[in-house]
């Protein structure tokens, strides 16, 4: 509704900023970076970052996913896992592969995408609809 063409293909960030709190479900068509909290679901057809002072309790389903903050719940992740130093994922993940550096912690199920527990994180991974998509707000 309010995104231009231009911006809906820009390489830019959505950011979700410190102090912000959201309740319910988030589908983004690109990149994302939370330095906020997000207490439902997360959908990302890009790469999730979550910074030191984000937080995400739920279920987050993305291609990518970095975590220097805190993310609680279910996770699917189509490509690659990042427990970053300081970063602390808890709960059920599914990953296609995983780095957790030093000073990372996952705590919970683990379970690399080809492993017959419940499919693929491909296959549990919601799409978007073409309007989402296209930037349109529901």
């Amino acid at each position: 509704m309010f995104k231009s063409k231009a911006s809906a293909s820009s390489s830019e960030p959505t950011v979700i900023g410190k102090g912000t709190m959201i309740q319910g479900t988030v589908k983004v068509s690109g990149r994302v970076q939370i330095d906020g909290h997000i207490d439902g679901t997360l959908v990302a057809e890009g790469h999730v970052s979550v910074g030191p002072t984000g937080m995400v309790i739920g279920e987050v389903y993305a291609e990518e996913l970095a975590v220097g903050g805190k993310v609680e719940g279910k996770v699917n992740v189509k490509n690659h896992l990042h427990i970053a130093p300081g970063g602390t994922a808890r709960g059920e993940m599914r990953y296609g592969s995983l780095q957790v550096d030093r000073g990372g912690v996952i705590d919970g199920s683990t379970a690399h995408g080809d492993e017959k527990a419940g499919g693929s994180a491909e296959d549990s991974t919601p799409p978007l609809s073409a309007a989402e998509r296209a930037g349109a707000v529901s």
